[in-house]
């Protein structure tokens, strides 16, 4: 029989790599040109790298970068997972029980990706980037061949932490119980929001359109 967890809140697609300076600069230089405030600028920017692929793609060529679409860069560090926050529910079920679990009640470990793991990826004409989408959805986590009573006191759970690359949210990126690692899935999600972009120098500084335009 297994035993499922199911954590339902806000599901995050985390993805870290890296663009040509040149590109970004491009980006910018055209949103500039359209609207010359940092807001709009910012915001275009965004647009273009989700969402214009037509317009990503010309820019791109004219740096000799082949684009894509953001899904489909280098992925240094991918991740898909429910942020850990108050706002999360888990429901574990059991033997057709379903039994709601608080996070505080959890045991957790926390480890942090370090930008040092990704900057010998970056090559010396890029910046790294981190990018993103949010949605509202469930991480499902299940053990197999599970027996005995469900003790909620035996549940840990192993958050990931992105601060060096600006990035606040806590990640809950796996789950074991009583010592035996749970396997994990996406479960159903609706609605997308997108992440604002991370640009990242090679030495780790984080980056804004005045490094690229000025």
């Amino acid at each position: 029989m297994a035993l499922v967890v199911k954590a339902q809140g806000s599901i995050e697609q985390i993805l870290v790599s890296s663009f040509p300076k040149s590109f970004v600069s491009k980006v910018f230089r055209h949103c500039w040109g359209k609207n010359n405030t940092p807001y709009f600028a910012g915001n275009c920017f965004k647009g273009v790298v989700y969402f214009d692929e037509r317009m990503a793609a010309a820019l791109a060529k004219d740096e000799g970068f082949s684009w894509n679409g953001w899904l489909a860069l280098p992925k240094y560090q991918h991740l898909i997972a429910a942020v850990f926050e108050s706002g999360l529910e888990l429901t574990a079920v059991f033997r057709e029980t379903e039994s709601r679990i608080g996070t505080p009640a959890i045991q957790v470990r926390t480890r942090t990706l370090q930008f040092s793991s990704v900057a010998p990826r970056i090559a010396d004409d890029h910046v790294a980037v981190l990018l993103g989408s949010v949605d509202k959805g469930a991480m499902v986590f299940t053990l197999k061949d599970f027996d005995g009573d469900f003790d909620p006191g035996k549940l840990s759970a192993t958050i990931t932490r992105l601060d060096d690359f600006s990035f606040e949210d806590s990640l809950l990126t796996g789950m074991s119980y009583d010592g035996r690692e749970m396997s994990m899935e996406m479960g159903e999600s609706r609605g997308m929001a997108m992440i604002d972009p991370v640009l990242i120098g090679k030495d780790g500084v984080i980056l804004d359109m005045y490094d690229f335009t000025a």
